[in-house]
């Protein structure tokens, strides 16, 4: 039932990074913050990577424990650089930038710093 919550949750949000960063933005607030969009990236990739990651840990629970860490974080880079190819190559109002994926790389390793300091206390085995 959880694995079935989390696999949800991590579509879902999956589905609504893709959208954002893929439509026009025209019309969307200006917020006056230096590199305001990297945080975005940031947070983004941070949620992704803790919903996949919640996922994977209930997925291979009998595997290698740092199978989970490693899925996780290599699909949210992974779709972190799709993302920007897209925007290059697919859309008229966007283009791809390395700092958007560093970004995008940042928040995955936060959250997966995150989750391991959580799994190393044992707090992880409550949750899932």
């Amino acid at each position: 039932m959880l694995k079935k919550l989390f696999l949800s949750a991590a579509t879902l949000w999956t589905s609504i990074v893709l959208v954002l960063c893929l439509i026009r933005l025209d019309g969307a607030p200006q917020v006056e913050v230096v590199n305001f969009d990297k945080y975005i990236h940031g947070v983004f990739h941070f949620i992704f990577t803790m919903l996949w990651f919640l996922f994977f840990k209930l997925h291979f629970k009998k595997e290698n424990k740092f199978k989970p860490f490693v899925v996780s974080f290599l699909l949210s880079v992974s779709f972190g650089v799709l993302i920007e190819v897209l925007q290059q190559w697919c859309t008229q109002s966007r283009t791809g930038d390395l700092l958007d994926v560093l970004a995008n790389m940042f928040g995955a390793t936060v959250a997966i710093g995150l989750f391991y300091i959580l799994d190393s206390y044992k707090f992880l085995s409550k949750i899932c």
